[in-house]
């Protein structure tokens, strides 16, 4: 309790004696001769800079902590060792990282421009958004442009690889592809 109490005094004191500070700043700053509301002007400007400069020191401490956080979760997990004030990633970690990094295909996959001109159509679940975002990706590699929002369109042939990938993510159901043999009123691809 006494440590509390000093802490609040010494804070108070050290508040008190940059409020000074800055009123006196302020004072020099308006210049000799200058009226109380121009005074007052220029210290209002110099304690929104002093809070704006606490408010970062804020965000930096609390950035900090998580960071300390999180790399003392990675540690405890056994995915991260330390030593000599270095990070070095365990074989825990490794094998975390590899299951982390297979858990989507590829998003490369070899394009055939020939054949006629192909639909994509998709309304993926929000739950499953870093499956929405390959799928997008994927789509534009193959040359795909977007006509609408969900809906993209190319020529060619889709990679039967490709709606392998799309059957193990279990996304299939929530995508139609559609061939176009006549083009009609559809806009020519080039």
């Amino acid at each position: 309790m006494r440590g509390k109490i000093l802490l609040k005094a010494l804070e108070f004191l050290c508040e008190e004696a940059m409020n000074q500070v800055d009123f006196f700043d302020a004072v020099l700053a308006a210049g000799y001769g200058a009226s109380s509301s121009r005074i007052n002007y220029e210290y209002n400007a110099r304690r929104r800079i002093s809070e704006d400069r606490k408010a970062k020191i804020e965000v930096f401490q609390k950035s900090k902590r998580r960071l300390t956080i999180f790399i003392s979760k990675m540690k405890r997990d056994g995915l991260i060792e330390t030593g000599n004030n270095q990070f070095k990633i365990s074989g825990k970690g490794i094998d975390k990282l590899g299951k982390l990094r297979n858990n989507l295909p590829g998003r490369f996959y070899e394009r055939n421009h020939k054949g006629n001109s192909v639909i994509i159509s998709f309304d993926i679940p929000e739950r499953l958004r870093r499956k929405r975002n390959w799928l997008r990706e994927v789509i534009k590699n193959l040359g795909f442009r977007m006509i609408h929002q969900s809906v993209w369109m190319g020529k060619g042939k889709i990679p039967k690889d490709f709606i392998d990938d799309l059957g193990r993510l279990e996304i299939l159901e929530f995508i139609e592809i559609f061939e176009i043999s006549r083009a009609g009123s559809l806009k020519k691809i080039t």
